[in-house]
């Protein structure tokens, strides 16, 4: 279907995704760019698709797969383009997806270790752990009360398609969270200066929740209270901290470092 008005009330309806409020109470979200697609094509999340031009074999190839699964296709105009995207310079291919439907049991009952995030603000930090989780083979993600919207245009961007890769659930109450943890059976893990253990020697074995702090103030106290662990990474320079992002990267990276060698 072509679409050449920005008056078009499916265009208004999708511009409307790049505001909180109307992913919430759709439970919709906006996946911009070729890759990204792709992968949402893949994962089975899609709704809609828009598009400016099948210029290459990689679009026309994910749009013959979307046609082939139903998914309504949208041929649209540059500067309708240019309205529903986020970026200033849209790569001609837009998708709205549904957002995900997970259980925080169905987390915890899988034994996989959990990444926890605990208001972490920044959205690149945010889609760079996911991205992270993913390749590491972390088996869900959390993420607290308080953390920026893992479906705002940038984080999703910024997950490179890992959000249709790996379990997320959203908005846990801290306290909820820590007593279903521990009701699992999950030890949690905190990265900490104090009272904390070398993480290169420190266990990491069982059910683990690995949280990461604020970018500012790291953790809560309560969650450094309920830790069942704290770890610090060791480091040789004069740098007075890593970025979250890294440290998240480091954290995981070590665990699965100990569980294929």
């Amino acid at each position: 279907m072509e679409i050449t008005s920005l008056n078009n009330p499916i265009i208004k309806a999708v511009a409307e995704l790049k505001k909180k409020k109307a992913r919430v109470e759709q439970g919709l979200f906006i996946a911009e760019g070729l890759r990204t697609v792709e992968e949402a094509v893949a994962s089975k999340s899609v709704a809609q698709i828009f598009y400016t031009a099948i210029d290459d074999d990689r679009t026309r190839a994910v749009l013959e797969t979307a046609a082939e699964k139903n998914i309504p296709l949208y041929c649209v105009t540059e500067p309708i383009m240019k309205k529903i995207a986020d970026t200033d310079n849209p790569q001609g291919i837009l998708a709205v997806c549904r957002m995900q439907q997970v259980k925080l049991e169905s987390l915890f009952a899988s034994g996989e270790m959990l990444l926890v995030l605990d208001r972490v603000g920044d959205p690149g930090n945010v889609g760079t752990m996911l991205r992270t989780a993913d390749a590491a083979g972390i088996g869900g993600v959390v993420l607290l009360e308080g953390c920026v919207d893992v479906y705002a245009p940038k984080t999703v961007r910024s997950t490179m398609g890992s959000l249709f890769h790996i379990p997320v659930f959203t908005g846990a109450k801290e306290e909820l969270f820590v007593k279903a943890a521990k009701r699992a059976g999950y030890e949690l893990l905190v990265t900490s200066l104090e009272g904390a253990d070398n993480l290169y020697k420190a266990n990491l074995r069982g059910r683990i929740a690995f949280v990461m702090g604020n970018e500012a103030n790291g953790v809560t106290q309560t969650l450094l209270q309920e830790a069942d662990k704290r770890v610090y990474i060791p480091m040789a320079g004069r740098a007075e901290s890593l970025n979250v992002a890294m440290a998240a990267g480091i954290v995981m990276f070590e665990a699965l470092r100990r569980k294929i060698k």
